[in-house]
C-alpha cells in the first residue's frame, strides 16, 4: 500500500507539471463564467414576441391575444410589412395574420386555414401560439356555439335566446372554472423565469459534461502510451499493471474533477451540479481503464474524437431533444451517461446511482481481466 501511495503522489506530481494539464484546468472554468457572465439576464427571462396582424376595424381579437401575454409570450399588434420584416431579423419569433374578411368568416363558421402564422428559421414557439390562438378563437366563438347547441338540441326555443344570451355571455368566476395547476416533478410550482434560468444551468453543465468525456478520452490514449513505454513495461511484472493503472488514473481524475467543479461555480446552485461530477467521471475512469489496456481500443480514439462532441449533443438532452422527432432515438438518449448526469442534477439520484453501478462493473472487469494475466503460484 505504501508503494500505491507514492506512486500516486508522483503521477499527481506529474500531472501537476504538465503545462497542458493546467491549460484545460483554467481554460474550462474561464470558458463556463465567461458564458454564464455574458449572458444577458433579459435575455434569459423576457418573453418571446409574436406579432399580430389584424384587419381594420378587428380589435376584440387583438385584445384577447393581448390577456394571454405573460412572462412567456407577449403579443404586439403591428402591419403586414413590420411583422415579415422582424421576423425574418429574427426579432419576433412569428407572427399571426387575420384575413380581412375575419368576421364574416367567423359569422359563417370558415375556420378551416382562418389564420396565417409566419414562421422564420428561428421560430420555436409558434405550437404554443396556434393553442393560444385556437383557445381565444374558441372563447370568441363559445356564446354562438352555445346558442346554436340550445337551439339544436331542443333545450331552448328561437323566442327563447334573448333571455338566456346574458348567461351565454357570462364569464365564470375561479371557483366554477376547471384550473390547471402546473408544478414541476418535485412539486415545486411551476415559474418560468425559473426554468429559463434553469435551462441555461442545464445547457452549461452538458457541455461541461461534454468537455470533461473528452477530457477522459484523452486520458485513455495517454495511459495507453504510458503502458507502452519501456518504463511502465519493466515496472510491470514487479508491480503488476492494474495498481500501476489504478494510481495513475486516480492522479489523473482529480484534475478534471476541480476543473469541472470550478467551471459550474458559475451557475445557480452549484452544489447540485458538482456533486454528480463524482459517479460520472468514476463512469467514464473505469471505461478509461478498459480502453488504455487495449490498443486496438485507444489507438482509433483520435480518428473517433471529432465526432465525439457532435454524437454527444445530438444524444442528449442538452441543445434539444431529439427523441421528440425521432422516437426510436429514445433509448439512446434516456441512457446515455450525459443525460444520466442531468437527470442526477434534477434530484434523480437514482441515475447517478446507475452511474456508480455501471463504473463498478467496469471496475470488476478491469480487476477479473488483470486477475487472470497473474500466473499460478507453483
Amino acid at each position: 500500500m505504501s508503494f500505491f501511495r507514492s506512486f500516486l503522489w508522483e503521477s499527481l506530481c506529474t500531472q501537476l507539471t504538465s503545462r497542458r494539464n493546467w491549460a484545460l484546468l483554467l481554460l474550462l472554468p474561464l470558458l463556463t463564467f465567461t458564458a454564464a457572465r455574458r449572458m444577458p439576464p433579459e435575455e434569459v427571462s423576457a418573453p418571446v414576441q409574436v406579432g399580430v396582424v389584424l384587419p381594420e376595424g378587428e380589435s376584440d381579437f387583438g385584445a384577447l391575444l393581448e390577456e394571454r401575454s405573460g412572462l412567456v409570450v407577449e403579443f404586439c399588434i403591428s402591419s403586414l410589412e413590420e411583422a415579415e420584416r422582424r421576423v425574418a431579423a429574427g426579432r419576433w419569433d412569428c407572427a399571426l395574420v387575420l384575413p380581412d374578411d375575419f368576421q364574416a368568416r367567423l359569422d359563417r363558421r370558415e375556420l378551416e386555414g382562418l389564420f396565417t402564422l409566419l414562421i422564420g428559421p428561428s421560430s420555436v414557439v409558434y405550437p404554443l401560439v396556434r393553442e393560444t390562438v385556437t383557445a381565444c378563437l374558441a372563447q370568441r366563438l363559445s356564446p354562438e356555439l352555445a346558442a346554436d347547441y340550445l337551439l339544436d338540441s331542443g333545450i331552448a326555443a328561437p323566442e327563447q335566446l334573448d333571455q338566456v344570451r346574458p348567461r351565454l355571455n357570462q364569464v365564470l368566476a375561479d371557483p366554477d372554472r376547471v384550473l390547471v395547476s402546473l408544478e414541476t416533478v418535485d412539486g415545486s410550482s411551476l415559474d418560468p423565469i425559473l426554468l429559463a434560468d434553469r435551462g441555461i444551468s442545464q445547457l452549461l453543465a452538458g457541455l461541461t459534461a461534454v468537455l470533461l468525456l473528452i477530457w477522459t478520452l484523452f486520458l485513455a490514449m495517454d495511459l495507453g502510451r504510458w503502458l507502452d513505454s519501456p518504463f511502465t513495461r519493466r515496472l510491470i511484472p514487479l508491480r503488476g499493471r492494474g495498481p500501476l493503472l489504478l494510481a495513475r488514473l486516480g492522479a489523473a481524475l482529480i484534475l478534471p474533477l476541480c476543473a469541472g467543479a470550478l467551471s459550474l461555480l458559475a451557475l445557480d446552485r452549484p452544489t447540485s451540479y458538482i456533486l454528480p461530477l463524482v459517479p460520472y467521471l468514476l463512469f467514464w475512469g473505469a471505461g478509461t481503464l478498459l480502453l488504455a489496456r487495449h490498443r486496438g481500443l485507444w489507438g482509433v480514439l483520435p480518428i473517433l474524437m471529432p465526432f465525439v462532441p457532435v454524437l454527444s449533443l445530438l444524444l442528449s438532452p442538452i441543445l434539444l431533444d431529439l427523441s421528440a422527432l425521432f422516437p426510436a432515438l429514445a433509448p439512446i438518449i434516456r441512457w446515455s451517461p450525459i443525460t444520466l448526469y442531468l437527470r442526477t442534477c434534477g434530484g434523480a439520484w437514482t441515475d447517478g446511482l446507475l452511474l456508480t453501478a455501471a463504473a463498478l462493473v467496469f471496475f470488476s472487469l478491469f480487476c477479473g481481466i488483470e486477475m487472470k494475466k497473474i500466473p499460478a503460484a507453483p
